[in-house]
């Protein structure tokens, strides 16, 4: 649940920031590029609270595949 909060509240924190920024340069508020801002600033936070939260053992995971792949490689009599 951690990472939907972590997301929704990047992505408003980006959307209020682009809001002010815009405000106090006195343009106007273009809403396609807020919402590709708060877009990516969610998907972007989820990914690093994901990443960092521990829930899913992804370096044994990672550690599991490089070992088994060069084991595969070099199954067998090398003829050299």
């Amino acid at each position: 649940m951690m990472i939907l909060y972590a997301g929704i509240g990047i992505a408003l924190a980006c959307f209020i920031i682009y809001v002010l920024d815009r405000k106090s340069k006195s343009e106007p508020l273009q809403w396609d590029v807020a919402g590709k801002l708060s877009t990516i600033g969610g998907l972007i936070a989820s990914g690093i609270a994901f990443v960092t939260s521990g829930d899913i053992p992804i370096a044994e995971t990672v550690a599991e595949v490089a070992k088994s792949v060069p084991e595969e490689m070099f199954v067998g009599t090398p003829t050299f």
